[in-house]
């Protein structure tokens, strides 16, 4: 007789234990995977760097924009301000889309010192009033807004009063006269009077209520309500003037009125006189009030417009839609998503610049003769000014930019507030303009006096920017010498050979050349040194036109160190024309050129720098590369969705923002931005589309059957 195991566990009983054991096995095992996914995708979140896969590069931001948002003291909130309505046309969830990437981006660099938020301004009401009083308690705007306070406390708590009170009496003395209805001669006499009054009492009543509904709303209009101020005490205080000398001119018209009347009429000027007083001392204060920058603020950030506000503790400012999606096409009026550039992390590191370092550098640009640099093209046959755009760059840069005519004066201009450090960039003086025959001028030319002035501002340890070049000379292609040669020569040993110009030919038979394109003069495919000035600007093309070569000595004066920045290396069919009249006449005559003697062969080094001790310099031999029809020139060029427009000289803005920098010691700021050309996102190979693919279709799913496995084999164990 078999004996029972008394030990063995019922066959229902062990089914369930092995049942709970897999279970339990399949639920570790889910959670091991979602746990490392959820790991994985948040370590990738936080990461400040990204993978970029586009050609324009619109998905990273720029080591220079990374290195400011990553070293910022104070904190900084983002808030793109772009809408959405079930209205709005096809383009704008991609500009709002693109907006918020460039936020998150931002964020993502600095999360400890850098928020970012989207604000609906048309749904959002409750958020975009809370901004709205968030700005008005920045301390940037609080002294303007509480000057505004003051003044309209002084209207509502006395001038209204007095006001008010004044009408009230004047209209009660003329009760007691009779008032002015009736035939009588005498009552007619006030009855304008009365009129006004009246007028003024309801003029009173109404001006009251527009001042409280904008000074006491949630979201006040300080300046609306400043502006009526203005309106009514310039009215109410002529009214009364005008009383005092209509009572003195009805005397004298009127002897024989009643002596009731003659005191009312010529006791007026002095009964308002105190009023009056008052009234324009107070219109004087209202007069030099500020402009309230606030409301400037606030009136940028329309509900369609677009906006993105950057804000630190203290201050705030807007970066508009136009800056940050410009259209490529000059003077366009309306132009879709793919006809706009994207200059999105240029403007917005440029405004975080700016309001996190308002210790400001100026940039002084001196000339001699010739038309203003920043202003023109207003009038009839006026050239347009040839650094309009470029100052608005370097303003973005956070630079005060000024012009300096030497021929005006011989005193640098005064900036106030006073900046941190003057920086000059000195252009090649213009000549007096020739009679129409050709006669001399008449005007002083350029003179020792006027380079004494400018060198004499840089000073000793100054820090300046010469723009040099080949230019013509007063007799057509005959160069002239460039004036502050011998400075340069002598103090820094760079010289500038402005006797030759180099051109670009193209090689047609051995020794001979012909001219390939009409801006044979303009030099492309330039080499960069290491320095920090063009370091960034390898992938950025330059164009420099009209180029002189730069002489660097081999022996420096003393102190001094040398750095080449740009170059062209030697190549066949670029050398350095000393007579430019031979070639034209080769041209004309034969229709190809060949190299004259005396011309000079590269390498040609074409921008320099220098140091000594704590003095800086950068010399540019190119005189026109920063004007706006050469660096903000434009291109077409195809690409996967057809012909846009691109920047044809992009380096040339960042080699002068650059070089400004540098000389201002601050590397730290160069190369903010990309050349972005446009919005379109252009995959830079199909194999880098297929391996993300991979990424995501294959290794995410191998390595949950890994994880399987791994549960799996541990099970047979």
């Amino acid at each position: 007789m078999a004996v029972e195991n008394q030990d063995r566990k019922p066959v229902s009983e062990a089914s369930a234990g092995q049942r709970f054991l897999v279970g339990a096995n399949v639920v570790v095992a889910t959670v091991l995977v979602v746990a490392i996914v959820v790991v994985a995708q948040a370590i990738a979140f936080s990461m400040p760097s990204r993978w970029d896969m586009t050609l324009s590069g619109v998905n990273s931001l720029s080591d220079a924009t990374e290195k400011l948002l990553r070293g910022l003291d104070g904190n900084v909130r983002l808030t793109s301000l772009y809408f959405e309505t079930d209205r709005e046309d096809e383009d704008q969830p991609r500009y709002r889309r693109a907006a918020e990437d460039l936020l998150n981006l931002y964020e993502a660099t600095n999360r400890a010192k850098i928020s970012a938020e989207w604000i609906n301004p048309l749904k959002d009401h409750q958020k975009f009033s809370k901004l709205q009083a968030r700005l008005r308690e920045k301390t940037a705007f609080k002294d303007q807004i509480e000057s505004c306070k003051a003044r309209i406390d002084k209207y509502t708590g006395g001038l209204d009063r007095q006001m008010r009170d004044i009408v009230q009496s004047e209209l009660a003395r003329i009760d007691e006269l009779g008032g002015s209805i009736g035939d009588s001669a005498t009552q007619a006499v006030i009855a304008p009077i009365e009129h006004t009054l009246m007028r003024r009492a309801k003029t009173l009543d109404a001006m009251r209520e527009r001042v409280d509904a904008f000074a006491l709303s949630e979201n006040p209009q300080f300046t609306a309500a400043i502006n009526e101020l203005k309106s009514l005490y310039r009215d109410f205080g002529k009214v009364l003037k005008d009383i005092g000398k209509y009572g003195s001119e009805q005397l004298q018209r009127n002897p024989y009125l009643p002596e009731e009347y003659t005191g009312f009429l010529g006791e007026a000027g002095n009964r308002y006189a105190d009023l009056v007083a008052a009234i324009e001392e107070e219109t004087t204060l209202l007069q030099e009030l500020e402009t309230l920058e606030i409301d400037d603020l606030l009136n940028e950030l329309g509900p369609t417009t677009n906006p993105i506000l950057v804000e630190t503790d203290e201050d705030a400012m807007v970066v508009d839609f136009p800056s940050v999606w410009p259209p490529m096409q000059q003077g366009a009026v309306r132009s879709g998503l793919h006809q706009r550039a994207f200059k999105g992390e240029e403007r917005l590191t440029s405004a975080i610049l700016r309001a996190t370092h308002k210790e400001q550098t100026a940039v002084v640009f001196v000339r001699y003769g010739g038309n203003p640099l920043f202003l023109g093209g207003f009038i009839p046959n006026q050239p347009p000014a040839p650094y309009t755009a470029m100052k608005g760059q370097l303003e973005d840069a956070n630079f005060v930019v000024e012009e300096w005519d030497l021929k005006s004066s011989q005193t640098p201009p005064t900036i106030d507030p006073a900046p941190t450090r003057t920086i000059y960039v000195v252009l090649k003086p213009t000549p007096p303009q020739r009679g129409p025959m050709g006669q001399p001028s008449q005007e002083p030319p350029f003179s020792g006096s006027h380079r004494q002035a400018v060198l004499g501002a840089i000073g000793d340890n100054g820090r300046a920017l010469f723009i040099a070049g080949w230019s013509p000379g007063p007799f057509g292609p005959i160069p002239s010498s460039y004036e502050y040669d011998d400075y340069l020569d002598d103090q820094w040993g760079i010289k500038v050979d402005s006797s030759a110009l180099l051109i670009e030919t193209m090689s047609i038979a051995p020794g001979k050349y012909a001219v390939g394109r009409r801006m044979f003069h303009h030099m492309q495919d330039l080499s960069v040194s290491d320095h920090d000035i063009v370091t960034g600007a390898l992938t950025r093309e330059l164009g420099l036109p009209a180029c002189a070569p730069l002489e660097l000595s081999e022996a420096p004066p003393e102190g001094v160190e040398h750095a080449r920045l740009v170059h062209m290396p030697a190549r066949d069919g670029i050398w350095g024309v000393k007579n430019l009249m031979k070639y034209q006449e080769q041209q004309q005559r034969r229709q190809y050129l060949t190299r004259e003697e005396g011309d000079l062969e590269g390498p040609f080094d074409l921008a320099a720098a220098a140091t000594k001790g704590d003095a800086k310099i950068v010399v540019i031999s190119s005189s026109d590369f920063a004007v706006d029809n050469i660096a903000f020139a434009r291109d077409m060029a195809l690409t996967p969705r057809g012909f846009t427009v691109r920047s044809r000289n992009p380096g040339n803005v960042s080699l002068l923002i650059n070089s400004l920098h540098w000389l201002n010691d601050n590397t730290e700021f160069m190369n903010i931005g990309k050349p972005i050309d446009a919005a379109v996102l252009e995959i830079e190979s199909e194999s880098t589309v297929k391996a993300v693919r991979a990424f995501a279709i294959g290794i995410w799913p191998a390595l949950a059957l890994v994880c399987g496995g791994a549960v799996w084999w541990v099970r047979r164990r």
